[in-house]
């Protein structure tokens, strides 16, 4: 099963193809009303509804089941998309896909590609995906792993999230050894093949499969 997240962040970076995605929709603040306007059957509304002008918001609560609609405080602990994930591991599901959560704020995108090293989302660490028109960005846990390379997506990356032991990337066109990690982007490496394989002993480390925008095409989201 797949549950699909909608943020509120820039349309201009979804992914051609978002709407043809299987499973189950999630509408965070701004997303929700998104949702409801492109006509998406949505199972549920979360946020604070902060960035919808009162007259948005009364349009999502009469044509939206009001009990789906779970309304916050602006005043907060968390952020809209944090809520979204939370209520995200109530399904028993394999994937969850996160959209309209990059662009923007850089403080706004540097929250929600960190929220996965929150221990409150150990559980899906490997289940998460934030996705846009050019980038898919994905989390792996300790162990020997195997990464498939998305279609038309040209780079990879490697960002320990905290401090990581043994890390190794196998088979990339540039591979590496390292006893210990500390959060380092580790760049515009490349698959050989269809698969890369890395290994490493603690903490989490991010993966990104990107693209220059020139060659954006409809198969980045999957």
């Amino acid at each position: 099963m797949q549950v699909n997240i909608l943020a509120g962040g820039s349309a201009e970076l979804w992914p051609t193809d978002i709407f043809d995605q299987p499973g189950v929709w999630i509408g965070a603040d701004r997303g929700a009303w998104r949702l409801l306007k492109a006509g998406v059957n949505f199972q549920l509304a979360v946020g604070d509804f902060d960035s919808l002008s009162p007259q948005e918001y009364q349009f999502l609560k009469e044509h939206f089941q009001q009990e789906n609609i779970k309304q916050v405080p602006t005043v907060k602990d968390f952020t809209d998309t944090q809520l979204a994930l939370q209520t995200a591991m109530g399904f028993d599901c394999d994937l969850i896909k996160v959209y309209g959560a990059t662009g923007g704020r850089v403080d706004h995108l540097l929250s929600n590609l960190w929220i996965i090293n929150e221990p409150v989302f150990q559980p899906i660490v490997e289940k998460v995906h934030f996705v846009d028109c050019q980038n898919d960005i994905s989390y792996l846990q300790p162990g020997y792993k195997t990464i498939q390379h998305i279609p038309g997506m040209k780079y990879l990356g490697f960002m320990p999230l905290g401090l990581v032991d043994n890390l190794h990337i196998i088979d990339a066109k540039y591979t590496l050894t390292s006893a210990v990690n500390w959060p380092k982007m580790w760049s515009s490496n490349e698959f050989v093949d269809e698969l890369v394989h890395v290994s490493f002993d603690s903490g989490i480390i991010m993966v990104t499969q990107t693209k220059d925008r020139s060659s954006d095409d409809s198969s980045s989201s999957n």
